[in-house]
């Protein structure tokens, strides 16, 4: 495997999982790279000629990994060994290599494995749980415009001054990102002066009712813009509606 083909596969997953992909040794056409990759571990393990396995001891342990690890890859194997030679796997590691040490090396890979595979899956299986899909997002919109936005509408009938608030806020953002709502300059500065008016008699009101605030408080510049925006919803809304083209009556199909 190339190294940016690695690159590339280790982003959706650990090594584990991008090796585990591979052909297993099982579906092999020639037993060359299971020669191969033994050489490799001597090579890994730093095993001299003189201590490597004979023949038989070869046929032995190649009999082994058919019959019992024949579900791995053989990159998977090499990443086994190198995880144990660094000591990720928690074994005692010598020059040497023979069945029972290759038995060892990858039954607690395998344990590794599990584990590894495991957390990564269920992070993302968690990552995809709080996602929150199109069909949640069309049902909230709908619940806020039933509950919320048609209400206004209906109580702005008879509203004599502007209604500040919050929840007044978020149906302000709601025309504003569908760009029903546009506000030039001049709008923006009569909208934010009126802002401060309705800032201070609210003051006045919290302190009648025997809130510890100074009639001198500053808004903050978040208050500022609930404040201005409630203010221009009072105003635009009409406006708002007819560029719709909607009778609010019918807005829950629409939207």
């Amino acid at each position: 495997m190339k190294k940016n083909e690695l690159a590339t596969l280790t982003q959706t997953g650990p090594l584990e999982l991008v090796y585990s992909k591979e052909k297993k040794i099982r579906h092999l056409d020639s037993p060359e790279p299971v020669i191969e990759m033994l050489n490799y571990i001597y090579v890994l393990l730093n095993v001299k000629s003189d201590n490597q396995l004979n023949e038989i001891e070869e046929s032995v342990l190649n009999g082994l990994i058919l019959n019992n690890f024949s579900n791995f890859t053989i990159n998977e194997i090499k990443h086994a060994f190198r995880l144990a030679v660094s000591g990720e796997l928690g074994l005692e590691m010598y020059n040497k290599l023979d069945s029972i040490i290759f038995s060892k090396v990858l039954k607690t890979y395998k344990e590794h494995k599990a584990l590894k595979i495991r957390n990564y899956k269920k992070n993302n299986m968690s990552k995809e749980e709080n996602k929150i899909t199109q069909a949640e997002i069309d049902a909230i919109e709908k619940e806020f415009i039933e509950k919320c936005i048609l209400p206004y509408i209906e109580e702005r009938k008879s509203m004599t001054e502007p209604k500040i608030g919050w929840e007044v806020y978020s149906i302000f953002k709601h025309f504003w990102k569908r760009k029903a709502i546009k506000l030039n300059k001049t709008k923006i500065a009569k909208y934010k002066k009126e802002a401060e008016k309705y800032w201070k008699i609210d003051l006045k009101k919290r302190r009648s009712k025997g809130d510890r605030v100074s009639l001198d408080e500053v808004m903050s510049h978040r208050t500022q813009e609930m404040y201005s925006s409630c203010i221009a919803l009072y105003y635009e809304i009409d406006a708002a509606l007819e560029l719709e083209k909607i009778d609010f009556i019918g807005w829950d199909d629409k939207l």
